[in-house]
């Protein structure tokens, strides 16, 4: 097996480089399929030898390497061949992460990759049997296929190419878009193909503006998880850096659990998790003293802010915050949202498990006094 993923590795740096301006070679492949074929090793040394022009040691002629069926050998060819070997042999990863996620726009792709580099997981696309369409997502057309799914909850489209098993895995991060308030049908088509009753299960999205909650909510009615993790919404602006600062404050990484602000608020003990920046840990400093009492006023409708008896490093950024978000505005104000707003903000952190709805009935109208411990 190591000498397979050596070939494919070292194939797949020598033909970035090499076909970087025309990565493929037209073929004749009208007569050719891959009905019942078994892929071997000696296949993905052929295709590689070839497509970097060097003696192949058999006759190639007929040969059913057009993989995806657009008549022609390329490099992505060469990836799903040995994607079918690596099958065949049966041979399970001794990796104990998945990043499982759909993407249709690229959004949901980007915070997947950073996340796989950050774990060194393994990664698995989820992907239409039937792709969808830019005209399948405009959902200003109430005939389009994804309004037409979202409406009905027992929807269920198929997924090409499940993955055969993750009975190898333990912990399992699931992205996808929001789509309407709530995970796409195909999300349940793929929770409902296999059995979480032992694995933890991370969700994250994103959205313009729509929170996870419902989506976390609707995961957790649909089939038996062993532990369902807090998941977290990112906007397509979204760094790797956000992405990292939140994977730090997972439970899965030891040494971050002390990491908690506990808020009190109208007789009610909130927890929420610091975030990586600056001011986050210079507000932990200053609470292990004492705690603070502040009181702040209600702002715009979605959003309570009150100042602090002291300063804080601004990291400002544009932000686009959600419901349990708290943040730092000015430099010396602190903001609970239990809604969603655009502005520039540092991160202080994310209250844990609680809905905006939740919040809001929690805060009520007009002003509150929150007491701060660390």
């Amino acid at each position: 097996m190591k000498h397979l993923l050596a070939i494919c590795s070292s194939a797949l740096i020598a033909l970035s480089a090499c076909f970087s301006g025309s990565s493929s070679t037209k073929v004749e492949t009208a007569e050719i399929t891959s009905d019942g074929y078994q892929y071997t090793i000696q296949d993905v040394r052929n295709l590689q030898d070839f497509l970097l022009t060097r003696p192949t040691e058999e006759d190639l002629t007929g040969k059913p390497y057009d993989m995806n069926g657009d008549d022609r050998w390329d490099v992505f060819d060469l990836c799903l061949m040995k994607r079918e070997v690596l099958k065949d042999m049966n041979i399970e990863s001794d990796n104990d992460t998945l990043v499982v996620y759909f993407s249709r726009t690229g959004n949901t792709e980007k915070i997947a990759e950073y996340l796989i580099e950050l774990t060194d997981a393994d990664s698995y696309v989820i992907e239409a049997a039937v792709p969808y369409t830019d005209d399948d997502i405009k959902y200003q057309d109430d005939n389009c296929r994804a309004n037409k799914e979202q409406n009905d909850k027992t929807v269920r489209p198929e997924i090409a190419d499940p993955i055969s098993s993750i009975d190898s895995y333990d912990t399992i991060f699931l992205g996808y878009p929001i789509w309407w308030g709530q995970e796409p049908r195909i999300i349940d088509t793929f929770l409902e193909s296999y059995d979480f009753s032992e694995k933890t299960v991370i969700p994250f999205c994103t959205s313009g503006s729509s929170g996870i909650g419902t989506s976390e909510e609707n995961i957790s009615e649909l089939v038996t998880i062993g532990n369902q993790l807090e998941g977290r919404r990112f906007p397509a602006s979204a760094t790797k850096d956000d992405v990292k600062a939140w994977y730090d404050t997972l439970p899965l990484n030891k040494g971050n659990e002390d990491m908690k602000l506990k808020i009190s608020v109208n007789g009610t003990e909130l927890t929420a998790t610091l975030a990586d920046s600056t001011a986050a840990k210079e507000l932990a400093e200053k609470l292990k003293s004492e705690p603070v009492t502040l009181t702040l006023n209600e702002y715009g409708g979605f959003e309570k802010v009150g100042k602090l008896p002291w300063s804080l490093t601004k990291t400002d950024e544009s932000i686009v915050t959600e419901a349990g978000d708290i943040m730092l505005y000015q430099g010396n104000q602190m903001t609970i949202f239990y809604n969603s707003n655009s502005w520039s903000y540092t991160k202080l952190g994310h209250i844990d498990n609680i809905t905006g709805e939740e919040l809001a009935k929690l805060f009520g109208e007009g002003n509150i006094t929150v007491t701060l411990s660390y």
